[in-house]
């Protein structure tokens, strides 16, 4: 019965182990190993659901289905083929009717089933090894998850009753300047950018209300939005190895 135990322990544990890996090396690779970058891909894309939840589950139905197969080499290809499909089908549903785009996501999927497979067969290999590796890997994707990884340098601020500036020597992540809103009430905003290197951008924070307007021009942004219910909302603007300074200026009307 140990052995049966430390046996099952090994396998879920390789599979966590490679969901772990799979999981931290898409990020690395799509990101360029930015901290930040990775950070904010783990929120934006459902990696969690993917990885860690289909992934895991489609490998261990795989399991199961060839289970009493014999091993050998039409074992294997037949293995390689299901991990094939099972990286590339689902963008068939999740981007349906858009086959171009389901195609290179697929590109993506497949490499991500295949790194998958081969990862989970080594680290079961290593059975003393993948409880702690799979424990590792989880509590590294957690991190880089949920830590916010902004670089500043030489950061300046000045907030007032209407307004937000700072001037920065390097901005590599996101700033957010909370504004607080009553039912019914309109915030309207405009960012003013002076930046002399690198990337910038902005958008809004907020849930439950609507946007009215959003124009841009050459040197500014103007957006409304209006909340239903009384909130916070957060003027969220980005830097991507950026220098120079911005001024936020912004009203509330009822």
């Amino acid at each position: 019965m140990q052995a049966i135990g430390l046996r099952v322990i090994a396998y879920v544990a390789s599979k966590l182990a490679a969901a772990g890996l799979v999981f931290l090396g898409f990020l690395a690779i799509m990101a360029g190993f930015q901290l930040y970058e990775m950070s904010q891909l783990a929120w934006e894309l459902p990696l969690w659901k993917y990885i860690y939840g289909y992934a895991v589950l489609f490998s261990v139905v795989v399991d199961a289905v060839l289970y009493k197969y014999k091993a050998g080499p039409s074992k294997i290809a037949l293995t390689v083929l299901l991990y094939i499909l099972g990286g590339y089908v689902p963008f068939l549903f999740w981007f349906p009717g858009q086959w171009l785009l389901s195609l290179y996501a697929g590109v993506f999927g497949v490499a991500c089933a295949l790194a998958f497979l081969a990862i989970s067969n080594l680290f079961r290999g290593l059975q003393l090894y993948s409880a702690a590796a799979a424990l590792l890997l989880l509590a590294g994707s957690i991190y880089i998850s949920t830590t916010d990884f902004t670089v500043t340098r030489q950061w300046t601020e000045t907030r007032t009753a209407d307004s937000y500036q700072a001037e920065f020597a390097y901005f590599n992540g996101q700033k957010g300047i909370p504004v607080k809103l009553e039912k019914g009430q309109t915030l309207s905003y405009k960012i003013d950018w002076q930046i002399t290197g690198g990337g910038y951008g902005t958008h809004l924070d907020a849930k439950g209300g609507t946007h009215t307007s959003a124009e841009q021009d050459v040197d500014a942004w103007f957006i409304s939005y209006r909340v239903d219910t009384p909130s916070t909302v957060r003027i969220v603007v980005t830097g991507d190895q950026a220098q120079g300074a911005l001024k936020v200026s912004w009203e509330i009307t009822d």
